[in-house]
């Protein structure tokens, strides 16, 4: 029973102190005034009934100190509640702006320890100020056990650890790096760390986010050797390809060669033309492939340095006792094999062209071959001379082996146009599109 009042006793003043925390500032202003008022009215009287009954003890009547006392304490009361006011309600104000700053702090707090980096602060000791959950995860300590301790402790490497790199940081304000760093159980780790510089009054701190980057070393070093598996790999197809260019080139120069042996065994000059022209187309295709084992580009083939030996094997086998000029006008246009074969054959018809029909009774003349990039993503090449000129629809009409080849060639294969002109000599200009540039 006794216990049970006692319990009652304490509940009930625990109430009232809740009552009283509960009270408004102002409201407790307005107390603290009245109070303070009563109590001076009454000490006043009482002071003053104390005075007269000394001075004249039979009188009852207040004198001009109580009413004087009671004004004054009536207006200390006032400017006493109007000050307590004023101070509760800055008190007030302060109240409310350190909640929302405690509260502030309190999701800061949070957000840190639920980053999904480990974050630690040091001072320029190298001193761990602050540390986040991430952090005591990653390398294995708790936060007491990790503030006692110094940077080194974690990272081992010396040239992070000294004056100058804290003062690299402070300069730059920002600076990433890879290092390594020690758990608890002495296990290293990768870790990619960004750090930052920022100053708190007088003191100057170390901000850090690390983050474990083993999984992506080892993605990294996956990748690595996966690459260098590809490149080996596609060194040796390189090394296969040029060895079948080569042995194309080989198997051509072979049955060029057996066609030059039939040549010296042929008595009829239309035989032997013919042998000596397949022999030069075959030489015109068997170049290509001996460009594309040379070069490193095994895709594509520089059109002016292969019409340059194009030309200057024609001139030795067809005019090497004419004073024959050849001028190369070309641009550094680089094609596939394909369209690298097809335009050496219908330059060099254009070319063996000029050289026998051009010049007739003649023992000097020019022949410039040109290719050069057109509109819209068009190839143009040909073959100008300044002979005696021939019909512009000969190219078209004649039906020679040489001019089916340009016209079968440039319809079927190219999808191109011809354009002759026989103005000045003779003209003629092949126009098309490779199919790489038709979608561009």
């Amino acid at each position: 029973m006794l216990e049970f009042q006692s319990q009652n006793r304490s509940d009930f003043k625990g109430t009232l102190l809740l009552r009283w925390i509960e009270i408004s500032n102002e409201n407790r202003a307005k107390l603290q005034a009245f109070g303070f008022a009563i109590v001076g009215v009454i000490g006043v009287a009482i002071v003053d009934r104390v005075s007269i009954r000394l001075i004249n003890p039979n009188t009852n009547e207040f004198g001009l100190p109580f009413f004087i006392g009671t004004v004054f304490f009536i207006l200390s009361a006032i400017f006493l509640y109007t000050l307590l006011r004023r101070n509760a309600r800055i008190a007030e104000d302060a109240l409310k702006k350190l909640a929302e700053e405690k509260e502030n702090l309190q999701r800061f707090h949070f957000a840190l320890d639920k980053s999904a980096d480990a974050i630690y602060w040091f001072t320029f000791d190298t001193r761990f100020f602050y540390v986040n959950d991430a952090a005591c995860k990653m390398l294995g300590y708790t936060k007491d056990e990790l503030l006692t301790m110094k940077l080194s402790d974690i990272d081992p490497d010396y040239t992070k650890n000294t004056q100058d790199f804290l003062l690299q940081i402070r300069e730059k304000q920002y600076i990433c790096f890879e290092s390594q760093q020690i758990r608890k159980d002495g296990s290293t780790f990768p870790v990619s760390v960004t750090a930052s510089y920022f100053c708190d009054a007088s003191k100057e701190f170390i901000c850090s986010f690390g983050r474990d980057i083993t999984e992506q070393k080892g993605r990294r070093k996956l990748i690595t050797e996966q690459n260098e598996a590809l490149k080996s790999s596609l060194q040796d197809k390189e090394v296969l390809i040029k060895e079948i260019h080569h042995r194309v080139k080989n198997n051509l120069e072979v049955i060029s060669s057996l066609l030059q042996m039939q040549n010296r065994r042929e008595t009829n000059d239309q035989i032997k033309d013919a042998l000596s022209k397949s022999q030069s187309r075959i030489y015109a295709i068997a170049l290509v492939h001996e460009m594309l084992y040379q070069n490193s580009d095994l895709a594509t083939i520089n059109m002016k340095s292969h019409l340059e030996r194009l030309s200057s094997a024609m001139i030795d086998l067809y005019a090497h006792n004419k004073n024959i000029s050849v001028r190369l006008n070309a641009e550094d246009i680089y094609l596939s094999m394909d369209y690298a074969i097809l335009i050496a054959l219908i330059v060099h018809e254009l070319f063996l062209n000029s050289i026998k029909h051009a010049f007739v009774d003649k023992d000097d003349g020019q022949i410039d071959i040109f290719i050069r990039n057109g509109p819209n993503g068009a190839i143009e090449f040909g073959v100008n001379d300044n002979g005696i000129g021939i019909n512009p629809d000969a190219i078209k009409t004649s039906t020679s082996l040489g001019c089916e080849l340009i016209n079968t060639i440039t319809e079927f294969q190219l999808n191109g146009e011809i354009i002759t002109d026989s103005t000045n000599g003779f003209k003629c200009t092949v126009t098309f599109v490779p199919k790489e540039k038709e979608n561009q």
